[in-house]
């Protein structure tokens, strides 16, 4: 817009300049070329607004909407059953109450706890302490074996430089006695 308007501009200057005269109003180009305010024949609109009406480019919030209605409706979908299920398991169970234990009676893991929910937890998804303990001692054990096959492997190598052994040396060979040279009924046995 901005060029057109100077490009017309151009055009009446040089237009004035070469026919030697100076245009008057009534060719349509009084006050152009002055810098006063333009002359109107017929008042602008806009649209009943304030001001001109502008479309500012800004990029989409439809994808944020949507990711954060989805989120909502998820969290709403999987929130209230279980702040349902928390409510009556507190309502009609409640927690454990502490009392004395019966002569013989060898408590489960889980009956420490004094919640309900943290119970069923300690039931299902984790192992008894005793279960937890025998894991840790085979893994110290299988460790244990393997620094023992280490510090052999060490010695082993450690006397095959001392003596010039080789690994060949270490292969174990049948006896001769058990060889068979009798003669064969059929040559490929």
């Amino acid at each position: 817009m901005a060029a057109m308007s100077l490009l017309q501009r151009a055009s009446v200057a040089v237009v004035t300049t070469l026919s030697g005269r100076r245009l008057g109003p009534r060719l349509g180009f009084g006050g152009f070329l002055t810098r006063g305010f333009p002359k109107t024949v017929a008042p602008v609109r806009h649209s009943g607004d304030h001001g001109k009406r502008m479309f500012i480019i800004k990029p989409s919030s439809f994808y944020d909407r949507r990711f954060l209605n989805l989120l909502r409706f998820y969290l709403a979908l999987t929130g209230i059953p279980v702040i349902i299920g928390i409510t009556l398991v507190n309502v009609f169970i409640g927690e454990a109450e502490l009392a004395e234990i019966p002569e013989g009676y060898i408590p489960e893991h889980w009956e420490y706890y004094k919640h309900p929910i943290s119970r069923w937890i300690a039931r299902t998804f984790y192992d008894c302490p005793e279960k937890n303990y025998e894991k840790t001692m085979a893994i110290l054990q299988i460790e244990a074996e393997k620094a023992d096959l280490r510090l052999k492997e060490l010695e082993v190598r450690r006397l095959m430089r001392e003596r010039g052994d080789g690994p060949w040396f270490q292969n174990p060979t049948c006896d001769k006695e058990l060889i068979d040279y009798s003669p064969k009924a059929t040559p490929d046995n």
